[in-house]
């Protein structure tokens, strides 16, 4: 039966009557252990943090576990133990051995819950060879505030390496810092035998794990092309041009070997990353750990126990626009470089180069 218009319009106030702001319950379970743990064959890069959820709304900081007893525990073998460096932070007194299996003991204080990871194999170190480039063509979306994004075509510059593969070694992750170094002119009218300042800053993409699997090799030897960054010719503003002066890039690669589970589980994590909504996204509690509660199973635990072998790659690059040269070459010196900085120099005196600065 059809509704004569008139009966319609009637109706539209009550239909409109009806409609309600819902908020959802949003359950806010916390107090569970989350445990963040990686233990390489370098000391510097280890860190085993404890702590606990809190509930959705808690803007309390974070909750950090103080007191556990801490120890790697070798399959067959001896253990070794940590003390706590600071509130929630532990530290090993000793160094996995590649080949042999370990798990992680959490002994919560005074003994109320005992916490262990499944057992993982400690691998061999890493290697990447042959770093190569290649000229593309990004395409960007840039919101300008406009009611559609401004689409443009940027040219840059992909970096890849190749990283052989066996059946005992053939996981890994990479952690790439991309640092700028440049030079500032305070006055570009009258140019000096010096710059007024060096500066540098980096880049690093930290919503996103850079993993490398077998899934990629076409070779049963080796992946080839891996993607390690997509450097911009053109890093500054154009109305920085008389001022700034790019003179180069350093690349600066932390290489872990990893297993497949570790792989699978940083897979999840970047599924969880790159979710954009959609009703096919990953579930977040469809990410598990490799840790349980031994005193009470169905506790749900945290986090993930990490064992890797880390090896450091850095490499500096200039850039140019096709045809000119590009300039790549290897660094065989790892001095800690801090994220950003500016150095001028004073009275009049050329300020001083840092030593790790690259040409």
């Amino acid at each position: 039966m059809r509704i004569p218009i008139y009966i319609g319009l009637l109706l539209i106030p009550f239909l409109t009557a009806c409609e309600k702001i819902y908020t959802p319950d949003i359950e806010t379970v916390s107090g569970q252990l989350v445990v963040d743990a990686r233990i390489t064959n370098d000391p510097n890069r280890n860190y085993i943090h404890l702590s606990r959820t809190r509930s959705f709304y808690d803007v309390m900081p974070v909750l950090e576990v103080s007191g556990a007893t801490v120890t790697l525990v070798e399959m067959g073998g001896p253990t070794i133990k940590s003390y706590e460096s600071s509130t929630g932070h532990y530290t090993l007194n000793g160094l996995p051995t590649p080949g042999k299996q370990y798990f992680l003991r959490i002994v919560m204080p005074n003994s109320i819950n005992t916490y262990e990871s499944r057992a993982v194999t400690m691998p061999a170190a890493p290697v990447m060879t042959n770093l190569t480039n290649e000229h593309i063509v990004q395409i960007v979306n840039e919101n300008s505030g406009e009611s559609t994004p401004r689409t443009y075509e940027r040219p840059a510059r992909q970096i890849n390496v190749d990283v052989p593969i066996s059946n005992n070694l053939s996981y890994f992750r990479l952690d790439v810092r991309s640092l700028l170094e440049y030079t500032y002119t305070a006055d570009p009218g009258h140019p000096h035998l010096w710059p007024t300042a060096y500066g540098w800053f980096s880049y690093q993409n930290k919503q996103h794990f850079n993993l490398v699997g077998p899934s990629e090799a076409v070779d049963p030897t080796i992946i080839r092309k891996h993607q390690l960054q997509i450097l911009s010719y053109d890093p500054f503003n154009s109305a920085q041009y008389d001022t700034l002066v790019v003179k180069g890039w350093i690349l600066l690669v932390d290489m872990f070997s990893t297993s497949k589970e570790s792989y699978d589980y940083h897979q999840q994590l970047n599924g969880q990353f790159d979710a954009t909504g959609s009703l096919f996204d990953p579930i977040q509690t469809q990410v598990y750990g490799n840790i349980i509660c031994k005193t009470n199973p169905n506790e749900k635990v945290y986090g993930y126990f990490d064992l890797n072998s880390f090896s450091e790659y850095r490499y500096y690059i200039r850039l140019n626009l096709p045809p000119a040269e590009i300039v790549t070459r290897e660094i065989f010196k790892y001095p800690v470089i801090p994220y950003s900085g500016l150095i001028y120099g004073i009275e009049g005196e050329p300020p001083i180069k840092p030593s790790w600065w690259e040409e």
